[in-house]
């Protein structure tokens, strides 16, 4: 039995098609049981653990973000202790409590991997070697570049650099203007470049992003989430800074990669700790009333924009 767990979905899937194909499983064949989602009939399920195989060596089951590693898997946990053994589990999660009956069972019994997202200097070697193996070449800072765009989401960052070869196929180096023309930004960065405009009190700028972002079929409760989230980042950071601690001290404090802790720090310096923790607040207020049906969600966010600038 084996689990993988953490919050790099793209590397899940990955590993878990490897370890499909060394057990020679397929979806949809008859030695192949997918499970995805929760309310699993656990019962159903170790009634087919006890099938045996048909011609082959392993029946396959395969368990897809089912909840059972958070609450509820204790009746799959017990029989996990003893399962059948030509059944193979492979469980694949988002996320897992350690302290759980089912997650302390295929630990003892069987392999777990936890995977998580990537740090800046690992994605940046994965830059480099997709890279190579296409025959093309980038600088450390057009990579960079590449990162701010993507972030830490490995599917996004694999679909760009996929685009930029198809761009570039007639170039052997890959150049910032490429980048800049052809990548996509990840909603993070647009929401960064939101909150520039409110600072500049550019409303144009502004309130062009947010109607672009709503034209990405972006919720605007999460983009609200998103502007909460940052803002509260930049609420520590200047407590932090106000407190005289270090640049790495704030990042690891703040929650922040501390390749981007100058960007934070420049966009806290433009607000007193004050203005920062009233936007905060006014943040959580729109989302509670947004939530409660006094407002709409558009009208709502286009609210708190405006109030801001």
């Amino acid at each position: 039995m084996i689990l993988l767990y953490g919050e790099e979905r793209y590397l899940r899937l990955q590993y878990l098609s490897i370890i499909m194909k060394y057990y020679d499983a397929k979806k949809g064949e008859m030695n192949t049981d997918m499970y995805e989602g929760k309310n699993i009939n656990q019962g159903a399920v170790i009634d087919q653990a006890e099938t045996l195989p048909f011609l082959a060596e392993n029946r396959v089951m395969v368990f897809q973000d089912t909840g059972l590693f958070k609450s509820g898997g204790d009746q799959l946990a017990e029989y996990l202790k003893s399962p059948c053994e030509t059944t193979v589990f492979i469980f694949c999660e988002s996320e897992v409590d350690e302290r759980s009956r089912i997650f302390k069972t295929v630990k003892e019994n069987g392999a777990v991997a936890q995977i998580d997202k990537q740090t800046r200097e690992a994605l940046q070697g994965v830059i480099g070697s997709f890279l190579k193996k296409e025959g093309k070449r980038i600088s450390v800072e057009t990579a960079g570049r590449i990162l701010d765009k993507t972030g830490n989401d490995m599917a996004m960052l694999r679909s760009e650099l996929e685009k930029l070869v198809t761009y570039c196929m007639d170039k052997e180096v890959i150049e910032t203007e490429d980048v800049e023309t052809i990548c996509c930004q990840n909603i993070e960065e647009k929401i960064f470049e939101l909150l520039d405009a409110i600072a500049d009190k550019n409303a144009r700028k502004a309130m062009d992003l947010y109607y672009d972002m709503l034209a990405l079929k972006e919720p605007p409760i999460k983009l609200l989430v998103l502007m909460e989230k940052q803002y509260n980042q930049l609420l520590q950071i200047r407590l932090l800074r106000d407190d005289g601690e270090q640049k790495q001290t704030i990042a690891q404090k703040a929650g922040v990669n501390a390749y981007y802790i100058d960007k934070y720090l420049s966009r806290a310096s433009r607000y007193t700790a004050k203005e920062l923790r009233d936007i905060f607040e006014r943040c959580i207020q729109t989302d509670e009333n947004i939530k409660t049906g006094h407002i709409t969600d558009v009208l709502g966010l286009e609210t708190l924009i405006l109030s801001l600038l």
